[in-house]
C-alpha cells in the first residue's frame, strides 16, 4: 500500500510543481474534532482549493470505498466539493444544504 502511494506522489511531482509554482492550489489538513495537530491519523484528510478558479476538493485516506464489483474496502477518494461563489455582502448564505 505505502508503495502505491509513494509510486503515485512521484508520478504527479512534476505535474503538481509547475502548478504549485504560481501558489495555484493550497492545501490545508482537516483534523478530526478534538485531535491534537501533532498526533498521527488513520483517515489524514485534505482540504484543496483552486484559489486562480475556485474549485473546490477534498482527499482522504484510508476511507470506505464501494468496488465495482461489490464490496466495500479502504481506498484514497478525491471529492470535487463544488466552486466558490461570490456574495453580495459579508455573511451572506450563498449555500445551504438540507
Amino acid at each position: 500500500m505505502k508503495r502505491h502511494i509513494l509510486l503515485a506522489s512521484l508520478l504527479l511531482l512534476p505535474a503538481l510543481g509547475s502548478a504549485a509554482e504560481d501558489g495555484r492550489y493550497q492545501a490545508v489538513v482537516l483534523h478530526s474534532a478534538g485531535a491534537s495537530s501533532t498526533t498521527g491519523s488513520l483517515s489524514p484528510k485534505v482540504f484543496i482549493l483552486d484559489t486562480r478558479d475556485g474549485h473546490l476538493w477534498t482527499w482522504e485516506q484510508n476511507a470506505r470505498v464501494r468496488r465495482q464489483k461489490g464490496g466495500l474496502s479502504f481506498g484514497n477518494v478525491l471529492t470535487y466539493q463544488g466552486k466558490l461563489k461570490v456574495g453580495s455582502h459579508p455573511g451572506q448564505v450563498i449555500s445551504e444544504s438540507k
